[in-house]
């Protein structure tokens, strides 16, 4: 069987090789933004973006280095063994607190993003938002509570995971995470067909820019990964506690990597088709995502 110091090492390593490709991605995105002559961050929805995912690299680097610190004490301080084991099973040292501390900041910080992704391409529209920033303080909530739990915890109370099945913060936090990358995911998805199918009557694409299939796979091949990652860790919580370690040392970087995608290839542009045009005007999908969606509108008012 598995023991906890080595699914403690493992996550450890795949945590580190996560958080580097995840670095890569992140600075590749940042250089490309500043190449474009600050062009990009002349508005404001823009810089709100990129603020957000400033916030969630500290948050994802401060995961990363609490992992090597709590890594290099149980390995080298203590020597593995025995001390090991309990030092990684007691969730009430400041190292564990940190740990899920960082992990809810980063959920919290992920799902804000996708609210405002889902917020930029409806137009801006706030009723649309509602629900999902009610869930988001329902998460915030089971956030708090999870952190608070877990602190007063002791290793003689670890030997069962009836405390994880029980623990209505963790699945609050959780569920409410799946909620929300759910709703907005369909939403994103309602929204994109509907201005798809009215731009496919026209001629199929948005000149200067993705095509609209293209950008609805990313956005929603980005949502399942960050969907997918919450179902995991809320399934690892409730099946034991090596599952529980292994998972959410990962899960931040992963979100991250989604995160990052999804920008990267939306919001700088990627995949640029510059020989398809509607009229003379082409319309392009720009950082935001909201130019091209209402471009499509107005042209199609124009035309009728």
């Amino acid at each position: 069987m598995l023991s906890t110091v080595t699914a403690a090492l493992t996550e450890a390593l795949v945590e580190m090789f996560l958080y580097g490709v995840y670095a890569v991605l992140l600075t590749a995105v940042i250089y490309l933004v500043r190449s474009r002559r600050g062009s990009l961050l002349e508005k404001k929805s823009a810089r709100w973006v990129l603020f957000g995912l400033i916030i969630q690299f500290l948050v994802i680097t401060g995961h990363c280095i609490n992992t090597i610190c709590e890594t290099f004490l149980a390995i080298v301080r203590l020597g593995g063994g025995a001390a090991a084991e309990a030092f990684y099973l007691d969730l009430s040292t400041t190292s564990s607190v940190v740990h899920i501390t960082l992990l809810v900041m980063c959920t919290l910080v992920t799902d804000i993003l996708v609210i405002h992704r889902l917020y930029v391409i409806c137009s801006y529209t706030r009723n649309i938002v509602l629900f999902p920033l009610a869930i988001l303080v329902a998460q915030a909530a089971g956030g708090v509570g999870s952190i608070y739990h877990f602190a007063r915890w002791y290793s003689d109370k670890l030997g069962s995971t009836k405390y994880l099945l029980l623990d209505g913060w963790v699945v609050t936090h959780l569920v409410s995470s799946i909620v929300i990358s759910a709703y907005c995911s369909g939403m994103i998805y309602w929204k994109i067909r509907g201005i798809n199918r009215a731009v496919g009557r026209l001629s199929g694409h948005i000149g200067g820019g993705m095509k609209l299939t293209s950008v609805l796979a990313i956005l929603v091949e980005s949502a399942a990964i960050q969907t997918a990652t919450t179902i995991g860790a809320l399934v690892t919580f409730q099946v034991g506690f090596i599952g529980v370690i292994a998972w959410s040392g990962i899960s931040p970087a992963v979100l991250g990597i989604s995160t990052v995608l999804i920008h990267a290839r939306i919001g700088l542009g990627w995949a640029h088709e510059p020989d398809y045009h509607i009229g003379s005007n082409p319309t392009r999908i720009n950082f935001a995502g909201n130019d091209a969606l209402q471009g499509a509108e107005h042209e199609l008012e124009n035309r009728k």
